[in-house]
Formats: structure tokens, C-alpha cells, sequence
């Protein structure tokens, strides 16, 4: 199914603008509401802003009304798709994301509804089994999983090693912290981050969970100095939050490794991630809460 046309339902005005401007850079003809309508439009998508009000109750309405649709839930907190939707966006909008996304998504739904039925609590009503989408997206950050999203990226450093396009990778790590961190700890803090990091970056960047401790940002048409600064967004936004845990005010810290695609050098993306595994390292070791650029990655200075 060809993604062409969606329908924002937002009660809000500045919402509903966001949401529109986001989904028409993905190329995407957009039509905003302030709440569903018998009378609105058809569309292969259909997105529930954060103000949205009984969002369960509206997604029922769009299936009855537009049964191939996917429905999206609009939010900024990052977790795991509720039962009533087909996906998570991401806010802000991100235009490149969401072009990945939405294909990877309409394959998830099409597996799903070719699954066996099974039965529901009543008697009778036959419940569309669904797959998990951990396969896609991490469930907690909804980054990109890098089992499934590798590919991707090994075709975009392919890419750019042989046109000679610019691309950065940034590994973020959390510091360590005074307590021990346990499951729940660790969601806290990788929610948090997710967040931090959605707020930092380009229209154009990729996060992915590259690991439980570790996320990957592939920026693409990016040199050193400009990877950097998205990295230090990200360093000064989770360094001015805090995190309540054990009648304790915890203040978590990130450092970030960077490498880059250096010209005249025919580096694989595994070459890449060694190079951002050292930095990282190099900025743990020199205290944390910093970004750090090894000399032979960069051209230019150690660390920031």
C-alpha cells in the first residue's frame, strides 16, 4: 500500500500545525482536524495527536470508517505502541524517520492481519493476532533496532564512502552512577535519554538502539563539526534533568564518541563504531558528561 494521503486529528491549533508541516516534508497531502468526523476524508493514514482525547475510542471510529488505514499515535513520551495503535510517532515530527517508518510499519500490520485469528473474551469475536514490532523498533525508546535496521545503515556508508558525502556516527552512553542500576532504573534513564535525544536531532538523523546501554546516531551528510554539535545537544539537555529514585535526586550525565568517514579512506561501518567505541571510552575516562573525537578519527582536536 502507497502512503499518499493522511488525516491529523489534533484538538489544538499549534499541534495540528506541527503535525502537518512534519508530515508534508515527508511528502506526504495532509489534512488536519480538530476531531473525527463522519464527514472527513479517506486516507492510508490517520494520525492521533497527543491532545486527542479517549484515544481508543477515536482509533475505533477511524477502523470502522477507514478499516485499511494505519493509525498513528502522536507523543512525545518515548514506549511501546498501545493496543489500539498500529505505531508510535515520534515528536517532533521527523520527516526522514517517518519515510523509513511508514513502509516498515504497512509490512508489520500486513503480517499481523495474515496471522491466525484467535478467539476474544466474547464469544464469537475473532481478534486479529498481532506481531511484536520489537523487530522494527526498540519497544521502550522506539529508536530503530539495529537488527533489523543494519542494513540500512551498512547501504548509507556504502554510500557515502563512494560519492564522498560527509557522514558522522555518535555512540551515547550514560556515565556511572552513584546507585546500582537496576531494570527499572535503566528504563527510567533510556526513556529520558530518548527523549533528550529526539529533541536534539535533525530532520535527517537516524537513532538507533544499538545495544541496551548504548543508542547510535547516524547522521548523515555531516562532518565532525557538525556532528558535534548535535552531540553536545543531547550531552547539555540530559545534564540539566534529573531523576528521582530511591528518595535520592539523581542527576545522570551521557558521553558521546564520535567518528567520522574520512576522505580518501575506505572505512567499513564496522571501522566507524570502533573508532566511536574508543572516543566514547576516551570521554568516560576523562570524566563523563563530554563529547569526545579521538585525533585519528578527526583531523581535528580531542575532545570538547
Amino acid at each position: 500500500m502507497k502512503m499518499t494521503r493522511a488525516i491529523i486529528v489534533e484538538p489544538r491549533t499549534a499541534g495540528r500545525r506541527k503535525l502537518k508541516e512534519g508530515l508534508e516534508k515527508a511528502g506526504l497531502e495532509v489534512f488536519a482536524e480538530a476531531e473525527w468526523g463522519e464527514e472527513v476524508g479517506r486516507a492510508q493514514v490517520v494520525v492521533l495527536g497527543p491532545s486527542v482525547e479517549e484515544p481508543a475510542k477515536v482509533a475505533r471510529k477511524v477502523r470502522a470508517r477507514l478499516p485499511g488505514a494505519l493509525v498513528l499515535l502522536a507523543r512525545e513520551e518515548p514506549g511501546k505502541a498501545p493496543g489500539f495503535a498500529d505505531g508510535v510517532l515520534p515528536l517532533p515530527v521527523s520527516a526522514k524517520d517517518l519515510q523509513v517508518r511508514l513502509p516498515e510499519l504497512v509490512k508489520l500490520r500486513t503480517l499481523s492481519r495474515g496471522a491466525p485469528a484467535r478467539k476474544g473474551r466474547s464469544a464469537g469475536v475473532a481478534e486479529v493476532v498481532r506481531l511484536p514490532s520489537e523487530g522494527l523498533l526498540d519497544p521502550l525508546t522506539q529508536f530503530y533496532a539495529f537488527p533489523h535496521f543494519k542494513d540500512l545503515v551498512f547501504v548509507e556508508v556504502k554510500r557515502s564512502r563512494r560519492y564522498g558525502l560527509p557522514l558522522a556516527l555518535a555512540l551515547v552512553a550514560f556515565d556511572a552512577l552513584p546507585v546500582q542500576v537496576d531494570r527499572g532504573l535503566r528504563e527510567q534513564l533510556n526513556g529520558g535519554l530518548a527523549l533528550a535525544i529526539r529533541r536534539s536531532l535533525r530532520d535527517t538523523d537516524f537513532p538507533v538502539q544499538y545495544s541496551p546501554d548504548r543508542v547510535l546516531l547516524l547522521l548523515p551528510h555531516t562532518d565532525l563539526a557538525g556532528a558535534q554539535t548535535v552531540a553536545r545537544r543531547v550531552c547539555e539537555r540530559v545534564a540539566r534533568s534529573s531523576l528521582a529514585f530511591d528518595d535520592q535526586v539523581l542527576r545522570p550525565t551521557v558521553s558521546v564518541g564520535l567518528s567520522a568517514l574520512a576522505p580518501g579512506r575506505d572505512e567499513s561501518f564496522s571501522d566507524m563504531v570502533r573508532q566511536a567505541q574508543r572516543s566514547l571510552d576516551a570521554a568516560r575516562a576523562a570524566g563523563g558528561n563530554r563529547v569526545e573525537m579521538l585525533a585519528e578519527t578527526a583531523g581535528l582536536e580531542a575532545g570538547s
